[in-house]
Parts: C-alpha cells; structure tokens; sequence
C-alpha cells in the first residue's frame, strides 16, 4: 500500500480526465454538423451580420484565438477575407464569435484622465 497515490492518480486519470477530453471532443463535433446543417439549409446569419463591416478596421474573434484585427475586404460563401498589416486571412464565419468595429476616438476629442 505504499503507492496508493500512483493508484490514485490512475484511478483519477481514467475516470475524470479522459471522459472529459472525450466530452469536449464530441461537443465540437456536434458543433460542425449543426453548422453544416445551417449552411445547406442557408440559414448563415453570420454572412448577412458581416457585410455590414465591409471596408471597416474591425477585431474578429473566432473561435478560442485571440482577436485578429484588419480591414474586412470581402465576404463569400462562408469565408470572409481581413486584410491586415502581414497580409490576407480568411476566416471561417461559422467559428466568429465576436466582431467589433476598431475603437478610434472618431470625434476628435480626448478622453479626459483623471490623476
């Protein structure tokens, strides 16, 4: 009984650990077919949400990935083409989570600091 904690850590490593990993797996791929679904029944809002950002400085989340900021230039299908300042991307609109217009101080004014 003196390694009960390498018993532990298997007993915890099966248990916990794996399922879990499995669950997530699953989760994504139910994510896809229902986005496949969407998209052979036409049903992309994201496309018609997108192109009201087009020739606009925009953040683009997608998917768990940090914000891509760039230039939204064109929308096709389901992919949408940002320029930034390393080149083109394309991004997929089923995995955009989040789109934000680029934050400028678009009126002139400075934000007052307080000290």
């Amino acid at each position: 009984m003196q390694n009960w904690y390498f018993w532990f850590i298997l007993m915890m490593v099966l248990l916990v650990i794996i399922p879990a990993a499995r669950a997530r797996q699953h989760r994504q791929v139910m994510v896809s077919k229902r986005n496949r679904l969407k998209r052979r029944k036409g049903e992309n809002a994201m496309n018609e949400l997108v192109k009201g950002y087009i020739g606009k400085e925009v953040i683009v989340w997608a998917g768990s990935s940090s914000g891509v900021t760039g230039t939204i230039t064109k929308i096709e299908e389901n992919w949408v083409e940002l320029e930034d300042k390393y080149g083109t991307q394309i991004l997929n609109t089923d995995y955009i989570n989040r789109i934000q217009e680029y934050p400028r101080n678009k009126n002139g004014k400075k934000k007052a600091v307080i000290v």
